[in-house]
């Protein structure tokens, strides 16, 4: 469904708000004033949470944004799971935990276990292409949340990431997280020592465990429950070769629905098809941009003339597609 729960989306508002950006003000910046009546326990679109942690970036000039958003995390943004790893008797107990009900947090990737000889891993892959801040947040946050339970001077063996982070970027990851960082990886990883599975929590509860591991498993159930038009009609998107001559009544028209009914569908999810269009076209942008020239990947992503790409472009990253391909040369 690629969304968040309103507590951790509603987390990186009340850190900005420390940092002495409005709550309002964040909000109407990625137009999303309406946040503040949505009843408690709406999911947010994943496309909120990432223009708010883009919005971060920019406005804190912090590259490393999602990095220092992580390193705040608290047990209370994880909602109910975030209770449910406190109260876990060990980090396997709590790994498996979270594996278990990472979702109630945010869909929007997979993390996977996985050991071999002294070293154990945690993989995460998005659903979808998701920003280093995304990346950064959850990766740091993870980290953060077992020092906090277990012991500060815990350190992981390697973490890899996806994304690649200049030099001084790179060196200040390797300094917290108190080991090597590889950038430009094929994935999003976190290596540590097996042994490290077996450290007990003093905030072990097993009857607040067992009560809890109830609730999250009705929470999930009623998450699953709940059938998105919206990612229906991005599983449609995402199917096409191409997206020329995709528009809403023939998305329309393979979901049996009428334009006006799907159009009503989609805005009481807070969102309509020209944002899932672009959601998409994004998307497919930063997987053509080394393959095609930018005239070809215009036509591919269904912009009918140069300049409505280049406007598109520019709400995308605020800058010029000649521009950023620069910037993403001398990176």
């Amino acid at each position: 469904m690629n969304t968040t729960s309103d507590i951790y989306f509603a987390s990186v508002l009340h850190y900005l708000e420390a940092l002495g950006l409005s709550k309002q003000f964040c909000l109407e910046q990625i137009d999303f004033a309406q946040f503040s009546a949505l009843p408690k326990g709406t999911r947010i679109p994943f496309r909120y949470y990432h223009a708010i942690l883009e919005l971060g970036k920019q406005r804190c000039q912090d590259s490393l944004f999602g990095f220092h958003l992580g390193q705040d995390i608290r047990t209370a943004d994880y909602g109910v799971l975030g209770y449910l790893i406190e109260s876990s008797c060990d980090l396997a107990a709590a790994i498996d935990t979270l594996l278990q009900y990472d979702s109630l947090v945010a869909d929007i990737g997979t993390a996977q276990f996985s050991s071999e000889g002294d070293t154990a891993s945690i993989c995460w892959t998005p659903n979808q292409l998701c920003s280093e801040q995304v990346v950064l947040r959850n990766m740091t946050a993870w980290v953060a949340v077992v020092r906090r339970l277990l012991d500060p001077s815990l350190t992981p063996s390697r973490l890899l990431f996806v994304h690649n982070f200049s030099a001084q970027e790179q060196e200040r990851l390797s300094e917290w997280f108190g080991c090597q960082v590889i950038a430009g990886a094929t994935v999003n990883q976190i290596d540590f020592p097996h042994d490290y599975l077996q450290v007990q929590f003093s905030s072990d509860n097993p009857f607040m465990h067992q009560a809890l591991t109830q609730l999250s498993q009705k929470q999930l159930a009623d998450i699953q429950a709940v059938q998105s038009v919206s990612q229906r009609v991005l599983s449609i998107l995402m199917s096409k070769h191409d997206l020329q001559g995709v528009n809403q009544e023939r998305v329309a028209q393979a979901l049996n629905l009428t334009p006006r009914t799907l159009q009503r569908k989609l805005k009481h999810e807070q969102c309509s098809f020209a944002d899932l269009r672009d959601e998409e076209r994004k998307r497919r942008y930063e997987l053509l941009m080394n393959q095609h020239s930018l005239g070809t990947i215009a036509a591919l992503l269904g912009f009918n003339e140069q300049s409505s790409f280049n406007r598109a472009f520019k709400r995308w990253y605020g800058c010029a597609p000649k521009d950023y391909r620069a910037k993403q040369v001398t990176r």
